[in-house]
């Protein structure tokens, strides 16, 4: 005899299915990440890459890099807020601010999506900057590239963002092979990612770990074949 499934078992059944599938959708996995920045076999400084989530669901981004060499240093900062739904990052907040030898500047902006404007916080103005569906701050933009290498198979990479001057640019990225790396955390296969830029004179590489959910483990980068500083894994969390 042919099962007859009443209809509001029926639906039930259907709505479990959907909060089912929703609980199931991807979402960043947090860490605490400690870095050594050294620069021809020497150290140069430390730096640290933070991501927690709070309560409500928004992330909270934290990048640190201290660089002392000889009499001169550089400290650079920068937070974002994010939430994250169907696979994008929805920036919130934006800021940066560096310190150091030479002149201190810095930077704190607000995304409003509905009036589709970016907002200076200090002004309360919004800043003379074009506003692109998936725009991104330059700190979380890394977020949103980890998040496609993990769970796409894309080779390449573009995103629009607003950059630590409050400008619009547009960052590309290609993917490359897995290396096996020696570094301070231990040996760790990563996958390396070369920023894609018009001019060869810059160099920027990155390197993120499948076994570790794609955390950024390596970054180096270079100027007319130089090296300037290299960024290696020493602890996480």
């Amino acid at each position: 005899m042919k099962r007859v499934v009443p209809f509001l078992s029926l639906s039930l059944l259907l709505a479990n299915s959907v909060v089912a599938a929703a609980e199931k959708q991807p979402e960043l996995s947090t860490y605490d990440a400690r870095y050594e920045v050294q620069r021809g076999g020497s150290n140069y400084g430390e730096a640290l890459r933070a991501l927690v989530r709070d309560d409500s669901g928004r992330y909270q981004l934290e990048n640190e890099t201290e660089i002392s060499f000889l009499f001169l240093s550089d400290v650079r900062r920068y937070a974002s807020t994010f939430g994250f739904s169907d696979g994008r990052v929805e920036p919130q907040t934006f800021a940066f601010k560096r310190s150091g030898t030479g002149r201190n500047k810095g930077i704190r902006v607000r995304f409003d999506t509905v009036a589709k404007q970016v907002i200076d916080v200090e002004a309360e103005a919004p800043l003379p900057v074009t506003w692109h569906a998936g725009l991104l701050d330059e700190a979380s933009m890394l977020e949103q590239l980890r998040y496609e290498l993990q769970h796409t198979d894309a080779q390449d990479f573009s995103f629009q963002i607003i950059d630590d001057k409050g400008n619009n640019d547009v960052q590309k990225f290609r993917r490359g092979a897995i290396e096996q790396l020696s570094l301070p955390y231990g040996d760790i296969a990563a996958l390396k990612v070369e920023r894609v830029r018009e001019s060869k004179k810059r160099e920027t590489m990155y390197w993120f770990a499948p076994e570790l959910d794609y955390v950024l483990v390596k970054m180096q980068q270079r100027k007319e074949g130089d090296e300037v500083a290299t960024l290696l894994l020493q602890q996480l969390d």
